[in-house]
């Protein structure tokens, strides 16, 4: 995976530059101390007196040097993963992995529309689906789940751009994108503006390389377009790569299901494109 890659490529770097900052400290404080030693005709002094002399003697400056590589590549390379960068390299432990799924499972936040809670009064929920065969493992599918830099390269469906100004990519954690139409599939009713459509919601459940639930909701002035959706996104292997299949519930009847099911499908051609 290209995002796991890099990140191990800077940490390795990273800790060759520490290396070689430590060991150009210690070579410069021994040519340091034997060009003192020089001046000063071998004569005994104490150790301040002969640190002080290493100090004005002309190797002063590589040892300066030595101490910013070092610290700043040992700090970087010996720094914790943050959480993405464990998701982006399978080193989740199977403990953390179950407490996310399981234990760190949010529950569903109700949201409130212009007329009270966003929910259908009557009927069954409305649920759209959708499902694609990707050429890859579930685990690099799940990558381009939490990555936003990724996230946001496949997420639009066909002419729409987005950008993230929220995203954090754990069991509660929120996120927000803002979807602009780019005028390259014809006619366009924007949910929260004439071209625009603002998702906010938040993620229910995250299981690495398996399974992603999302609630949200678009903001809208039209109270039948801004209910809240539960977002399933499945992760199966089969032998072709990974079987990814979306359900979404309580689906605002505002929405048209046809339309909608069309950008799931495309969103799912966007995303075998971007990790295919």
């Amino acid at each position: 995976m290209k995002g796991s890659s890099l990140s191990l490529a800077l940490r390795i770097v990273s800790l060759l530059l520490g290396v070689v900052g430590v060991l150009l400290m210690i070579r410069s404080t021994e040519l340091g101390l034997a060009q003192a030693d020089s001046l000063t005709g071998g004569e005994e002094y104490e150790s301040g007196t002969r640190f002080w002399l290493v100090q004005q003697s002309g190797v002063a400056a590589y040892r300066t040097l030595g101490a910013v590589l070092a610290g700043v590549g040992l700090f970087h390379a010996l720094r914790p993963f943050s959480l993405p960068e464990m998701q982006r390299i399978g080193t989740i432990p199977e403990s953390e992995r179950e407490q996310t799924s399981i234990s760190g499972k949010a529950p569903v936040r109700p949201v409130e529309s212009v007329d009270g809670p966003a929910r259908m009064t009557g009927g069954a929920p409305r649920i759209d689906t959708a499902s694609r065969i990707i050429h890859v493992p579930p685990k690099t599918v799940y990558w381009a789940f939490v990555d936003p830099d990724v996230l946001v390269r496949w997420l639009p469906p066909e002419g729409m751009r987005g950008r993230i100004e929220r995203f954090e990519p754990y069991a509660g954690g929120a996120y927000r994108m803002v979807l602009t139409h780019t005028g390259a599939s014809g006619s366009f009713e924007g949910k929260s503006s004439a071209d625009t459509d603002i998702v906010e919601g938040h993620f229910v459940e995250l299981v690495p390389g398996e399974k992603i639930v999302q609630a949200f909701r678009f903001d809208s002035p039209d109270p039948s377009a801004a209910g809240e959706m539960l977002m399933t996104w499945t992760l199966t292997p089969v032998d072709e790569g990974t079987e990814v299949a979306v359900v979404c519930e309580h689906v605002p009847p505002g929405i048209g299901q046809r339309e909608h099911e069309q950008a799931l499908a495309s969103t799912l051609a966007n995303l075998e494109r971007v990790v295919g």
